[in-house]
C-alpha cells in the first residue's frame, strides 16, 4: 500500500521508478499532504525527472541562525527581526524545516489570532502575524537565493491576512497649539525643538532626536542613516534653524539622552488621545497631512518623507482640497437638479 495511517501520521511508502528502484518512505501529518507527495513523485518518475528526495535534517532554528549569519545581520532592524523569528520558531515547536508546510503555517496563524500578547490583555494583531509571515518567508527566500536551501519556500503563495486600512490620525491646528504649549512647559530642554523639527520636516522621531550639528546647514536639515538608508535634505525656516543651533554644538549630537517620555507626558497634559503605536509618529503624519491640505505636491511629499515608493505616500492624497472634488458636481443628484433647473429656465423663457 502506497499510503497508510501510522501512529505519527500518514506514511508514504513508494518506489517511483518501479520494482528494483529506490524505496521512499515519508510521513506527513495529513492524508492530503501524503497523497500530494505521492502524486508528485510518480508524475516526476513518469516524466523521467525524478531524483531521490534530498536529506536535510536542519530544524527551523538552524535555518534562522544560518540566515542571520549570512544575511540578517546586515539589516537595520536585525535584532528585532531575530527576536521575532526566534519567538515564532519557539511557538511552532522548532520543526524540521523540510517538513514545514503552508498548512502548518495556516494552522499556526489561526491559533495565533486567538492568543493574547504577553503581559497584556490585548489579542495579537493581524498585522503582527503578517509581519511574522513576511519575516519567515524572507528567511526561506534568502537562503534559496544563496543556494543554501534546496527546497521550495513553504510560504510562497500564501496570502497575508486582509487588514482594514487604519484611519489617518493627525493633529488639527488647535491640537498643535495645545501640544506646543505643553511641550514648552517640559523640564526636558530638547523635546520642544525635536517636535518642531518633526512638524516642520516630516522627520521620524529617531531621525530628529539623533541629529548632529553638521547636518543642519544652509537652511536645510540633511537626514542621514534613515530607515531606508537614503539621504534627504529638507528646507527649514531661518527661525527654526536658529532655534535648533542656539546653545547647541555645531558638531556632534545636538540632543542628549531620550526625549520620548517627555513627549508622552506633554501629550497627556495636552489631553490628546492617540491610538496605540501613534505616539511620536503622529508628528510625521501631521506634517504630511497638513502639507496636502495646503495643496502640496504629492511627488514632492514623497521626496520630503523619503518614501521608497509613491504608494506609501498616496494615503495622504485624499486630504488635498481638490481630491475627488468633482464628485460634488458629477453625482446623479447634482446632474438631476441641474437638469431640472435648466428645464425651469426654458419654461420661464417660453
Amino acid at each position: 500500500m502506497a499510503i497508510k495511517k501510522i501512529a505519527s501520521g500518514w506514511q508514504v511508502d513508494i518506489q517511483p521508478e518501479g520494482r528494483g528502484g529506490r524505496r521512499i518512505r515519508k510521513t506527513f501529518p495529513t492524508k492530503r499532504q501524503a497523497e500530494q507527495f505521492d502524486t508528485e513523485q510518480k508524475a516526476k518518475a513518469n516524466a523521467g525527472e525524478w531524483t531521490p528526495p534530498l536529506k536535510d535534517k536542519r530544524r527551523l532554528a538552524d535555518l534562522i541562525n544560518t540566515w542571520y549569519e549570512l544575511h540578517g545581520y546586515t539589516l537595520k532592524d536585525c535584532d528585532n527581526r531575530l527576536r521575532v523569528l526566534n519567538g515564532l520558531c519557539s511557538r511552532l515547536g522548532n520543526p524540521i524545516a523540510k517538513n514545514f508546510t503552508s498548512e502548518d503555517w495556516l494552522k499556526y496563524r489561526k491559533e495565533r489570532l486567538t492568543q493574547k500578547l504577553e503581559r497584556r490583555e490585548k489579542l495579537v494583531e493581524p498585522n503582527t502575524i503578517n509581519h511574522e509571515q513576511a519575516y519567515l518567508s524572507a528567511v526561506f527566500g534568502r537562503l534559496i537565493k544563496l543556494k543554501n536551501w534546496p527546497f521550495d519556500n513553504p510560504l510562497k503563495g500564501v496570502s497575508k491576512l486582509i487588514i482594514d486600512e487604519p484611519d489617518l490620525v493627525y493633529l488639527e491646528k488647535d491640537q498643535i497649539k495645545s501640544l506646543l504649549a505643553a511641550l514648552s512647559e517640559s523640564k526636558n530642554t530638547d523635546v520642544l525643538v525635536i517636535s518642531k523639527i518633526c512638524l516642520s520636516t516630516g522627520a521620524r522621531w529617531g531621525e530628529a532626536e539623533s541629529l548632529r550639528g553638521e547636518q543642519v546647514k544652509q537652511g536645510k536639515i540633511h537626514f542621514t542613516k534613515t530607515k531606508n538608508s537614503k539621504v534627504r535634505a529638507v528646507p527649514i525656516s531661518a527661525e527654526l534653524e536658529r532655534e535648533v543651533l542656539t546653545g547647541r554644538p555645531r558638531f556632534g549630537r545636538l540632543f542628549t539622552g531620550s526625549s520620548h517620555q517627555a513627549f508622552q507626558r506633554a501629550i497627556e497634559r495636552a489631553r490628546i488621545q492617540l491610538p496605540d503605536g501613534q505616539m511620536t509618529h503622529v508628528l510625521r503624519h501631521t506634517f504630511a497631512s497638513h502639507y496636502m491640505i495646503n495643496d502640496g505636491n504629492i511627488l514632492k511629499l514623497k521626496d520630503i518623507l523619503g518614501h521608497q515608493t509613491l504608494t506609501m505616500t498616496l494615503r495622504y492624497a485624499k486630504l488635498a482640497p481638490r481630491h475627488l472634488a468633482d464628485a460634488v458636481h458629477k453625482n446623479p443628484l447634482a446632474t438631476l437638479y441641474c437638469q431640472q433647473s435648466v428645464n425651469r429656465d426654458v419654461e420661464n423663457h417660453v
